[in-house]
């Protein structure tokens, strides 16, 4: 069988030193297939009915819904217990801060899980890496509601980093599926889709378990995630499908089996039928490559500007729920019950759902507006980073200063409520698009980028658990939101380099690992086109 086409990418990299290429060939606006706008297809999709991007718009949903309620449930899991901290604080002897350490472990689970799972999926296919791991988490959110007597503190933290370490897999291999099966000016708006999941789960698994839990003992909020793990494990063996293909002439792709049964065998129980033989010697060397890429300037920048918003979106979520039920006799503001505690996070679905709409409507249409208004009518990876002008510039600082805001001042809690909501799009909105910039940075590359990046940017929310207290003696409560909205302003300069510089900084990138689809025609009019 032909070489994968990240052993392509990479011997090609050997040869060229520029750092920045293109991994599709540069086709004529005039020879170019084109969508019913009239939009060039990049890449350009070959006749084999084989290729992703062939497939119809109906099977190419279902593979991302099944990616979505994967990747729900891989972040939601690993967070069911942040509501029902005060039984957990009684049973085990801890403050409730000391429970929120459970975020940190899942942190750390979702930080370091990708770099096992991304080796594994090249030798024996994503679907199946995607399929096994949910067995894991599924034996880890059993394990740790068992976790019932007082000296199980540690290992109810170690189940909580077992659950993310095992449904991380869909955030890092999910990025490679989109890319497979969708052309340029279709990403965005799939990136955004694929990434919901990722902080729907993070809000929807506390606000399902708190309403579970609610007048219950603690371990019954974990019994619907299981449920939900099973089944997302039938539905994945059903519907997800390989998307890897090889479109160089003369590449041998994988023949699909006659039979379904024997497909789902292949796909899932057979690596090998659907990911290019490989030694064991060189699944190591593809371990190696995330760590190259993790010295790519633009990779770093990138990861500064996610590592504050999406850590300081983290650390709120963990520690939202401390500040909300301490009692206002123990000098609380707001002493809210488990169940309004629970009934306050529907704030961040609304958010969601905004950003949602949001990320829809314009991540794609913002950079092909831009596009369409160059001299050349070319592709810069950059037009992507200017979809998050309104909602990191402006409503994620604002709503950070807004919690500030109301923990200094005793503010009623519509204030806080107002604060998340802006968070939560902020959040939502930021992670598919620099995923996206990411992933077309390294087109050649794309699960190791999003790997590398998807860590990076947890580290902050990993950590803040354990010395907020110490920043809130230091500083006053008001004043540590205060400065997370000084610092989410300062993060967005990171963007703002890479818009005026991103083309040189790109070129900066040690072991040739940054291919790109700039300079490619996306549209087949000039400046003066008024589509988008």
């Amino acid at each position: 069988m032909a070489a994968s086409q990240d052993e392509l990418a990479e011997a090609a990299g050997d040869e060229k030193q520029s750092g920045v290429v293109n991994d599709e060939p540069e086709v004529s606006r005039s020879d170019a297939k084109t969508s019913d706008g009239g939009i060039i297809l990049i890449p350009q999709p070959s006749s084999d009915s084989r290729d992703p991007l062939n497939w119809s718009v109906s099977k190419k949903a279902t593979i991302v819904a099944t990616l979505f309620l994967a990747m729900f449930v891989g972040f939601s899991a690993p967070f069911c217990g942040q509501l029902n901290l005060q039984q957990q604080a009684a049973l085990y002897g801890k403050t409730t801060v000391q429970i929120t350490y459970f975020n940190s472990a899942a942190s750390a689970g979702l930080a370091t899980g990708g770099y096992f799972w991304w080796p594994l999926s090249s030798k024996f296919g994503r679907s199946s890496v995607i399929f096994w791991t949910l067995f894991g988490q599924l034996a880890a959110q059993i394990w740790a509601p068992m976790m019932t007597r007082p000296d199980q503190y540690a290992p109810y933290l170690v189940s909580r980093y077992f659950s993310a370490f095992f449904g991380v897999t869909v955030s890092v291999l999910g990025p490679r599926y989109l890319v497979d099966m969708f052309f340029l000016h279709q990403r965005g708006r799939a990136f955004t889709v694929l990434h919901l999941a990722l902080n729907f789960g993070a809000s929807a698994g506390p606000t399902f378990a708190g309403f579970v839990a609610a007048n219950a003992y603690w371990p019954v909020e974990y019994w619907w995630s299981v449920a939900l793990t099973g089944f997302t494990i039938i539905i994945v063996f059903l519907f997800l499908e390989e998307t890897s293909y090889d479109r160089s002439e003369g590449a041998a792709n994988r023949i699909l089996p006659n039979s379904w049964i024997r497909d789902r065998f292949e796909t899932f129980f057979l690596g090998t039928k659907v990911a290019p033989p490989t030694t064991w010697s060189h699944t190591l060397k593809i371990a190696i490559t995330p760590f190259k890429i993790a010295v790519a300037p633009v990779l770093l920048i990138i990861a500064g500007f996610d590592t504050i918003s999406f850590g300081f979106y983290v650390a709120l979520n963990a520690l939202t729920p401390v500040w909300l039920q301490l009692p206002v006799k123990a000098g609380g503001i707001y002493g809210f019950s488990v169940t309004q505690n629970a009934a306050f996070t529907f704030v961040h679905w609304i958010g969601l759902i905004v950003g949602f709409a949001y990320g829809h409507f314009f991540s794609d249409r913002i950079p092909l507006w831009l596009v369409a208004r160059n001299k050349e009518g070319v592709w810069k990876p950059e037009y992507r980073l200017h979809a998050l002008w309104p909602t990191n510039f402006i409503l994620m600082p604002l709503g950070l200063g807004l919690v500030g805001c109301a923990m200094q001042y005793r503010l009623h809690w519509f204030v806080m409520a107002l604060a998340q909501f802006f968070i939560t799009i902020g959040s939502l909105v930021s992670i598919p698009v620099t995923v996206n910039y990411i992933c077309e940075c390294f087109r050649t590359h794309t699960v190791e980028a999003a790997l590398v990046l998807n860590s990076m940017r947890l580290f902050l929310g990993l950590s803040i658990n354990f010395y907020i207290n110490p920043w809130i003696a230091a500083v006053g409560v008001g004043w540590v939101y205060g400065m997370m909205a000084f610092f989410s302003v300062f993060a967005f300069m990171f963007l703002i380099a890479l818009m005026i510089w991103g083309h040189t900084i790109r070129k900066i990138t040690p072991f040739s690992t940054a291919m790109s689809e700039e300079g490619q025609h996306v549209v087949t009019k000039g400046p003066e086109d008024d589509r988008f």
